[in-house]
């Protein structure tokens, strides 16, 4: 009876507590993945709500200058698509708020949506006095309304400006139905985003988690258990860090731990058979089947206190060894088990970031555009990158964009969203590559207030003339190789494009920036690039170097070949030094090559 109780209540200990484990280990694993889910879209939310404000801040100073709005927020004003309306509020001498200035795409549409919130405006003026910011979305669709109440301190003039954006892409990414569901809300429970119908009501309705009040509405990030109609839910939340913003995401408990519901019957399974072969033994036991036991007992004390790596070594043929061997094999599938899930967690995190961030970020890698032949290449050295290029036709002028943010992954690749999305509004604007940078660098400065900066190189062709005006922000510089006329191209005639320098994008919001130019000839090719290249490494941590550089260029274009040629010869060269080891930095390199009318 000793020798059957013994394995039975020590293997039950086991499975309730391996299951126990599993248990907890995958709610940690929900409630870290839908961390990260909260956190990245409470991130891409502030993005974009600050890139809308990065735009309107010129608008907002040009009135504040002027007393009304000129003809410079006019031009910036229509040229961002996202944008419907900007009112002008100030007080009154009854102390209410009423109307001075409007900037509008539809005439009269927003002196209706003003009409339809007259009972609302009193109280968003209140909060918003008490906030400086506000974020509200009164018609439950994707208008978002940003309230940004700006004093001056000098004359006592309080001014409060009403952007009226449309968010479309991130209320459908909130309405989605996913395994998951998803909520943005403001301070008082308000969902602003979120599946259908709900938008407009009080989370506080349906489920009422802590962190809405007490101690907790201090905390940035968190995750908790809360009850509701339907059971149990797993919720995490994500301040946005704009206004009083909150993303929260909920997902069923009982839904989350589907798996633990199949992992239980098979464990039952496998522990009827444990216990059917324990019996068996235990009738033919002796001596040494008691040493045997012993050793299991004592690695289930071990697995019971978390060792899922505890092996038995017991060396016989008989059941006792076949059961040790059953042991070992389920104790290494349980460790395996945890170990992938917290891997999964981890490459998810990762995965949904640089989807969120990366998806739309580079343009294709073939083109032609006129005379120009363009040819990319881009490899991240972790699953998001901190560098980004791009080309674009403004007029009869093509633009050239590469840059490198400060090191690589999430933080990095968030910089270069920026970066995109203040490129698609320059674009628009038909200025130089020296101005665009200065308002590239005021973006960039908003977004990370110093923290990641960003080297950046911007050029601009002619296709009438062929002239190249480029301004450099602490870039790698470029190599223009000139036609050689049917010699092979030589170090000599690549002429780097370092005639202007200047400070990098993020460094200071107020920095100026100078351009020069310079004439390409038809067969004349362009090579840029970020300093991931000269940095690539070899299984052995040997860098590739500038001098091998400078050669693998040459050899991918002594014959003047096509571009898509070139970047292939190239990629092969550095790849050949790599020998598959990991990189230590981005690769991003594209050709230009100027090859005439055909």
């Amino acid at each position: 009876m000793l020798l059957t109780s013994l394995p039975l209540i020590t293997l039950t200990v086991y499975l309730v507590l391996a299951l126990k484990i599993f248990e907890d280990d995958k709610i940690a694993y929900v409630f870290d993945s839908s961390s990260n889910m909260s956190g990245t879209m409470a991130a891409q939310i502030k993005t974009q709500l600050n890139a809308v404000l990065g735009t309107t801040k010129p608008i907002f100073q040009d009135y504040l200058t002027q007393n009304k709005f000129t003809s410079i927020s006019e031009s910036i004003f229509q040229n961002e698509f996202n944008l419907e309306a900007i009112v002008v509020f100030t007080p009154s001498e009854s102390g209410s708020f009423e109307k001075k200035a409007l900037l509008e795409k539809a005439v009269g549409q927003t002196d209706a949506v003003l009409a339809s919130l007259q009972n609302n405006l009193p109280i968003y003026f209140s909060d918003v006095e008490a906030s400086k910011r506000m974020v509200k979305v009164p018609f439950s669709d994707d208008r978002v309304f940003i309230f940004e109440r700006v004093a001056d301190e000098t004359t006592n003039r309080v001014t409060v400006f009403m952007v009226i954006t449309r968010m479309s892409e991130a209320a459908e990414m909130f309405k989605a139905s996913l395994s998951q569901s998803m909520y943005l809300i403001s301070g008082d429970g308000t969902i602003l985003f979120g599946p259908d119908k709900l938008p407009g009501k009080k989370l506080q309705e349906f489920l009422a988690p802590s962190f809405l009040s007490g101690q907790s509405a201090k905390v940035a990030q968190g995750a908790e258990t809360v009850k509701s109609a339907e059971g149990d839910l797993l919720v995490s939340y994500s301040r946005a860090g704009f206004g009083d913003l909150t993303v929260v995401t909920a997902v069923a408990k009982e839904k989350a731990l589907g798996a633990v519901q199949i992992l239980i019957r098979k464990s039952l399974i496998f522990f009827g058979i444990l216990i059917s072969v324990t019996v068996i033994l235990s009738l033919f036991a002796s001596s040494g089947l008691t040493q045997a036991l012993t050793q299991l007992f004592n690695a289930t004390k071990k697995v019971a206190e978390g060792d899922f790596n505890i092996r038995v070594d017991v060396k016989t043929n008989d059941e006792v060894g076949s059961l040790a061997d059953n042991f070992n094999i389920m104790a290494a599938e349980v460790s395996r088990l945890l170990d992938q899930t917290a891997e999964k967690a981890r490459m998810e995190s990762e995965l949904q970031t640089a989807k969120t961030v990366q998806e739309t970020l580079f343009p294709e890698t073939r083109a032609k555009i006129g005379p120009l032949a363009i040819a990319g290449y881009y490899e991240p050295a972790s699953e998001c990158g901190g560098d980004w290029w791009h080309y674009c036709q403004i007029g009869n002028k093509i633009f050239l964009w590469i840059g490198d943010a400060t090191g690589h992954g999430a933080p990095a690749a968030l910089i270069t969203s920026a970066a995109k999305s203040a490129s698609t509004i320059i674009e628009r604007l038909n200025i130089s590559p020296a101005k665009a940078l200065e308002l590239l660098n005021r973006s960039i400065y908003d977004v990370s207030k110093g923290r990641i900066m960003m080297t950046f190189f911007l050029a601009s062709f002619d296709l009438e003339t062929g002239e190249l005006i480029y301004c450099n922000a602490s870039h790698e510089a470029p190599f223009l190789m000139k036609k050689t006329e049917g010699a092979p191209l030589k170090k000599k005639d690549l002429v780097p494009l370092n005639e202007v320098n200047n400070p990098r994008l993020g460094q200071s919001r107020d920095s100026v920036y100078a351009q020069t130019s310079i004439q390409v000839d038809v067969g004349d090719s362009v090579f840029f690039y970020t300093d991931g290249i000269p940095d690539i490494q070899n299984p052995s941590k040997e860098a590739w170097g500038e001098r091998e550089f400078i050669k693998a260029l040459i050899a991918a274009n002594k014959d003047g070949p096509g571009v898509g040629d070139s970047v292939e010869k190239f990629a092969l060269s550095f790849q050949g030094h790599r020998q598959g080891a990991a990189l230590v930095d981005d690769v991003t390199f594209f050709v230009v090559k100027h090859e005439g009318n055909v």
